[in-house]
């Protein structure tokens, strides 16, 4: 399309935090990190760590911090290794900086962890999930007002809880009841947002850090929150017909929905808003093959988030070929846009502004930038 100011071909899973900047690409990729030059000032090489990276960020005095299923591992802006912790433990989210140390998350706990040391603390998933969870998936995790909101849900059930954590110590000050739950994301001071897809329940909430339910309402789906309070949400059905006619809500703090238009397919990454209130979200629609019974059509279909999951964590081979649509709406539109369509292909990658115009995104391991 003749709005992409720029394309790069990387060895990228296609999901998972990734960095991006004017001289280069950072990505996780099969055998740990790549990082591929977009301009001369960029270094383009290869580190291969043992295992998956399944998220980046970036750390102290340009390095780069990658999670991989069998470890955490920091290096310097040359891929060079500086220190490793390797995990007993499948690591299965991208590592959060906190305080003076990183967040890294194991299908079992997440430890709070710093430089050539052991945990400082841990919080273990059994005791919210119950010991027969083997395995967990976390829908997100973030610091509010000094505190850590965590939901994670057991991988075979999808049932799970949201969490409030004391930020120093990891100990447990609240929980909500067992659900499952879908996504969850901070929504003011000491206010978050959370949802519930699936055995019947499509609902959302807010609630405060003690626990708090200011609002409840009976749908469900993945959003952020714009800069003058209100919320972004790309609102959806894992049944049929509607997994592929999801659409954009724009709610007020107070839960009253302001805005509700029509976009393109399903939502699997979190919206994302820039400063002036234009929000951008990816819909992906997945065509109809005639081949295959229509009861695979009429049925129930996995929520985004779990096949985001699966392909992170590389649990299912076959790649998904999707329509992706990169949708826009600024505050003056009276409907989203679509800036930038692809067939054959999957985004599993978060949204990112670079510079003042350009949305980065992913077009299955390509990373791609469109005039925004």
């Amino acid at each position: 399309m003749k709005n992409v100011h720029w394309r790069v071909a990387t060895d990228y899973i296609g999901a998972g935090r990734y960095l991006a900047g004017p001289d280069r690409v950072i990505v996780g990729t099969d055998y740990g990190v790549q990082s591929v030059a977009r301009s001369r000032a960029g270094h383009s090489w290869k580190a291969k760590l043992g295992s998956r990276c399944v998220g980046v960020m970036a750390g102290e005095g340009k390095t780069i911090v990658a999670a991989c299923v069998k470890g955490l591992f920091v290096l310097t802006e040359l891929g060079e290794e500086r220190w490793g912790s390797h995990s007993f433990k499948e690591i299965v989210h991208e590592p959060l900086a906190y305080r003076d140390g990183v967040l890294l998350t194991t299908c079992a706990a997440i430890h709070f962890v710093k430089e050539w040391k052991g945990s400082e603390w841990r919080f273990d998933f059994p005791e919210v999930l119950g010991a027969s969870v083997e395995k967990i998936r976390l829908v997100n995790l973030f610091e509010l007002d000094g505190h850590l909101v965590a939901g994670a849900v057991d991988y075979d059930s999808g049932i799970g809880r949201v969490m409030v954590l004391n930020g120093k110590t990891g100990k447990r000050q609240w929980m909500s009841d067992p659900g499952p739950i879908s996504d969850l994301f901070p929504a003011g001071q000491a206010v978050f947002v959370w949802s519930q897809t699936g055995y019947g329940k499509f609902e959302t909430r807010m609630t405060r850090l003690d626990g708090h339910e200011i609002w409840q309402k009976d749908f469900a789906g993945m959003g952020t929150v714009r800069p003058d309070g209100t919320l972004a949400m790309v609102i959806g059905s894992n049944e049929s017909p509607e997994w592929d006619d999801w659409e954009y809500r724009q709610i007020s703090p107070s839960g009253k929905i302001e805005v509700s238009l029509r976009g393109n397919g399903r939502t699997a990454v979190r919206p994302m808003v820039r400063k002036d209130g234009t929000v951008y979200f990816i819909g992906s629609v997945l065509p109809v093959d005639l081949g295959e019974s229509r009861l695979d059509y009429t049925s129930f279909f996995a929520m985004p988030q779990e096949i985001v999951y699966q392909h992170l964590m590389g649990i299912k081979t076959q790649l998904p070929e999707y329509e992706v649509f990169l949708h826009r709406l600024r505050p003056q539109d009276p409907s989203p846009e679509v800036i930038y369509q692809v067939s054959g292909s999957y985004s599993f990658a978060d949204l990112k502004l670079l510079g003042n115009n350009e949305i980065v995104l992913a077009d299955g391991q390509d990373l791609l930038a469109v005039e925004g």
